[in-house]
């Protein structure tokens, strides 16, 4: 059989042709017809198909429609690029660093990884990414990005430069004028002189020690900077008034009446310019409206007045802030209103630093009339009300604190070298009225530690002092306590107290010292040359008590009282439980000298007896002017002089004048030979005024009510007549105390007063129980029962006892007595002078036997 491939071509081949197929394994014929039945003559297909198979596996072919971005058209098919049908692709995942985005880049398709596009835009300019949503770290919440920066508006939006030279007020100000917080970046911005704030509730954020405000000129002598807005804010900005460059006397930063709410955090207030009004920040006065100011955390240096001056505010915080470098005080809160009606009240000076100052916290000022010139007191205070606490201040140059006014509390303050700079300079001066100065730690060489001369109803007590000259200086006030305090290591006196105060000028304070109580205090004095309390010119009514000297040295160091007005009592030197004071000769008498504070002393040796009583300090100014007692202040003077008279020579002495009157005389010269001690010196008031009367002493007498308790270990006896000061008794003759006998004296009127004593010399005991009744002085013994009363003798067997008894005439029918009485008739007469009872108990009974 040929093959296939060996047949002839057919010309043509028709449906009716037959072809040999294999069906079930039998040769049959079919026609072409049946083998092409139900096959596609041509392709059907849509508009935009193609032909291929969606299915899996053998078959025919199957449409295939086109995807998202592809086209086929004029038989072309192709990529869809403008635009792109987003939708039509398929979804994805979050982009990940290493993702591709296509580019077209130098007229060439490329892929860029997608961090490398995303890190590509922060290079490009004039984006406006403000519709971009942003959330907060700790956030739940997305925000866009013009609302995030809404909330604080960059002054560099409103065309500041801020890079120290360009002139970026106008900036500034349209910034402010925005409404919105104001935020400045880590930039010097130039701000020239006025600029006035008004916005209410402006706010300026800065970047704390990097944000700076700097004056490049100023117009007018007005403030820097004022502001008038009704609150203000302002955080982490530092205002550089700049006086290096702008000398015009300004204030620098100004808060007027009519802000009365701020809040100044973590700012610097620095260069101001002018002796006067060159502040760094000043809190204008708004007193008697309330106001809430509060300045945290900032610092105020380098200014030419001071470094912030609160004035008369009713409500104002200055907490944990530091004031150096400036001229004249860190800290001020103080007004000189003349009409005395605003005052700073209100206000907390609290946790400051201040150092390098003249006065590194000053609160009021102890000028009464606000006038020039100055009249002192605190009858006007310029702030009432103010709590100075918890502030450390060290080497400022006259004061660390310096407080006047009513009512302030100065408390836990640590003061360290302040007051070297000045004569008369402190570590706090404190001239107070109502006010308590308590629990300061007060260190230093300044002339005084605390001074709070001229202080009315005040307390200071508990304070700690050391290395002053005066520890503390208490005088010319009244009512004034210090109490408590421990006063150590002063070179002069632990406590001194001059009868009138004066400033660092010799203006005195108008007052003279009366009613201190200088008690409870620990004393101690570094060498045998410093004393303990010393009270000068003559102040009243003063109490030591309870205070306890410690140091070298003897107890005649602890009390100089220049004054007959002092009440000692309970006061111990290096705890001595007793003072052995025995007589020595001084001036002709048996002297016995005892320390000023003692209350008791004990004599051991006394043949000779005592004839003088007197204090160490007496001792040492016998014979001089120790000090002149006011008795009447006159009228009219402006000036007066003081003449000594007497037998002295020497003494000088100076008037004190206050509102016309002599208030106090200071002795600048004591002189000597003016007599023994509390004798009275002729002082004589000449000036344009009238009316002054004084009296000196020379020597201080005895304080009213001084007691002394003299404990005898041996006999003493204290002289009456010819002692000095006169040692008087009931019994108006010599005193005679026994051993192991005791006798308090009273000072009176000058003299000593025997109080509570053994009468040695009239009733003793004869040493087995038996008593002794005897004179002194060849003197009689009588026994003399008042009115119709009589002599008794009885025993304790014998109660009723009998009676002697005396009169004029019989006692037969007159005088009842119990048998073995007795009668004398001072009458007489021969048989009727001397009468004995026999018998009865009535008045009858009677017998004459002499």
């Amino acid at each position: 059989m040929p093959t296939i491939e060996e047949l002839n071509a057919a010309a043509a081949v028709a449906d009716t042709d037959a072809l040999p197929v294999s069906q079930n394994g039998q040769a049959r014929k079919a026609t072409r017809a049946q083998l092409l039945a139900g096959l596609q003559p041509q392709l059907a297909l849509a508009a935009g198909q193609l032909l291929g198979r969606n299915s899996a596996g053998l078959g025919g072919p199957e449409p295939v429609t086109l995807g998202g971005n592809l086209s086929l058209a004029g038989g072309v098919l192709s990529a869809q690029t403008a635009p792109l049908n987003l939708p039509g692709l398929p979804p994805g995942a979050m982009p990940a660093t290493a993702d591709l985005v296509p580019l077209g880049q130098g007229g060439r398709n490329v892929a860029v990884p997608y961090g490398q596009f995303m890190a590509g835009i922060g290079g490009l300019g004039g984006i406006d990414l403000s519709g971009v949503s942003a959330t907060a770290a700790g956030t739940p919440f997305a925000r866009r990005l013009a609302d995030l920066l809404a909330d604080a508006a960059p002054v560099e939006a409103f065309g500041a430069k801020g890079d120290g030279v360009t002139d970026d007020s106008a900036a500034l100000a349209a910034a402010v004028a925005s409404g919105k917080p104001v935020r400045l970046g880590p930039k010097t911005y130039v701000v020239n002189g006025q600029w006035t704030i008004a916005r209410p509730g402006t706010v300026l954020l800065g970047v704390p020690g990097l944000s700076v405000l700097k004056r490049a000129r100023q117009a007018g002598n007005g403030a820097w900077i004022a502001v008038q807005a009704d609150e203000f804010r302002a955080d982490g900005v530092i205002f550089d008034a700049n006086r290096a460059d702008v000398a015009v006397e300004s204030w620098g930063v100004l808060l007027t009446g009519l802000c009365q709410v701020s809040d100044l955090h973590r700012c610097a207030f620095v260069n101001a310019a002018g002796a006067t009004l060159g502040s760094g920040l000043v809190i204008q006065a708004s007193d008697p409206a309330p106001c809430r100011h509060v300045v945290r955390d900032c610092a105020f240096a380098g200014n030419a007045a001071h470094g912030i001056w609160v004035q008369a505010c009713a409500g104002v915080q200055v907490v944990d802030c530091r004031a150096h470098d400036n001229a004249q005080y860190g800290i001020n809160v103080d007004f000189n209103d003349a009409g005395f009606g605003q005052k700073a009240r209100l206000v907390q000076v609290l946790g400051n630093r201040c150092w390098n100052n003249a006065r590194g916290i000053a609160v009021g000022n102890y000028n009464a009339t606000n006038t020039q010139p100055a009249v002192w007191g605190n009858a006007n205070p310029d702030a009432i009300a103010v709590l100075v606490s918890g502030n450390v201040c060290h080497d400022n140059s006259i004061y660390g604190i310096a407080a006047s006014g009513q009512a302030l509390v100065v408390q836990g303050n640590l003061l360290s070298d302040n007051g070297t700079g000045a004569a008369g300079g402190a570590g706090l001066l404190a001239n107070t009225s109502g006010s308590r100065v308590a629990g300061n730690m007060v260190v230093g060489g300044a002339t005084y530690g605390i001074d709070c001369g001229g202080s009315v109803k005040a307390d200071v007590s508990g304070n700690h002092v050391a290395g002053a000259v005066f520890g503390i200086n208490c005088g010319g006030g009244s009512c004034v306590r210090v109490d408590a305090n421990t006063i150590q290591d002063c070179t002069g006196w632990a406590i001194s107290v001059n009868n009138v105060e004066t400033d660092g000028l010799g203006v005195n304070f108008g007052i003279a010292c009366s009613n201190l109580a200088i008690t409870g205090n620990w004393i101690g004095l570094p060498s045998a040359g410093a004393g303990g309390v010393l009270l000068r010119d003559g102040p009243q009514n003063v109490l030591v008590a309870r205070n306890h000297f410690v140091g070298p040295g003897d107890a005649g160091n602890c009390l100089c009282a220049d004054t007959d007005s002092v009440i000692v009592e309970g006061n111990r030197f290096n705890f001595t439980a007793r003072f052995v004071c025995n007589p020595a000769p001084a001036g002709g008498l048996q002297q016995v000298v005892f320390p000023d504070i003692a209350d008791g002393i004990m004599i051991t040796y006394a043949p000779a007896g005592v004839q003088a009583m007197v204090s160490s300090h007496q001792a040492q100014a016998a014979g001089k002017l120790s000090f002149v007692r006011v008795n009447a202040g006159g009228s009219g003077y402006s000036h007066a002089s003081v003449a000594i008279g007497g037998a002295g020579s020497g003494a000088v002495a100076e008037a004190v004048i206050s509102n016309g009157a002599v208030i106090g005389v200071v002795v600048t010269a004591s002189g000597g030979g003016y007599g023994p001690v509390g004798s009275t010196v002729p002082v004589a008031i000449s000036g344009d005024g009238a009316g002054a009367l004084a009296t000196g002493y020379a020597g201080p007498p005895l304080p009213e009510e001084r007691r002394l308790l003299v404990r005898c270990n041996t006999d003493v006896r204290f002289a009456r007549a010819g002692s000095v000061p006169l040692q008087e008794n009931w019994t108006f003759t010599d005193l005679a105390v026994p051993a192991d006998g005791d006798v308090e004296w009273t000072a009176t009127w000058g003299m000593w007063r025997a109080g509570r004593f053994a009468p040695f010399a009239y009733l003793g005991a004869d040493g087995a129980g038996g008593a002794i009744l005897r004179s002194a002085d060849n003197g009689d013994v009588a026994l003399r029962p008042n009115g119709a009363g009589h002599v008794r003798l009885s025993s304790d067997t014998e109660a009723s006892g009998c009676i002697a008894g005396i009169g004029r005439g019989s006692p037969q029918g007159v005088v009842a007595a119990p048998p073995g009485s007795d009668y004398r008739n001072l009458d007489g007469g021969a048989g009727s002078t001397y009468w004995v009872k026999q018998t009865g108990t009535g008045s009858t009974g009677w017998v004459a036997i002499a």
